[in-house]
């Protein structure tokens, strides 16, 4: 009985550990992409008062229409931030441009 309790021990010690080391590289590819929305964000702020807003854009290295990024790299990974942070609550979209007074 101690001996299958033992071995029982250890095979969970090793799912656990695999699972661990099998989860790093997709947390460390949602950390570089929430890098990636969070810059792109930021142009979107930078260029809002800008009178070419589709060229400042670009200036900054992003589209200013979907697919956003020029390159596939950011694409994919921008893309993989915003499903795994949507679906933890995270918002990605632009703010509504200010309404106008008058």
């Amino acid at each position: 009985m101690k001996n299958t309790l033992v071995q029982l021990v250890v095979l969970v010690k090793r799912l656990l550990k695999w699972t661990a080391l099998a989860l790093l590289p997709l947390f460390v590819v949602f950390v570089i992409g929430e890098q990636i929305e969070s810059a792109r964000l930021g142009a979107i702020a930078a260029c809002e008062s800008a009178k070419d807003g589709p060229n400042c854009m670009r200036q900054k290295g992003y589209l200013a229409a979907n697919p956003l990024y020029p390159d596939i790299t950011r694409r994919l990974v921008g893309g993989y931030a915003r499903l795994l942070g949507g679906a933890l609550g995270a918002s990605y979209a632009p703010p509504p441009p200010p309404a106008e007074e008058g």
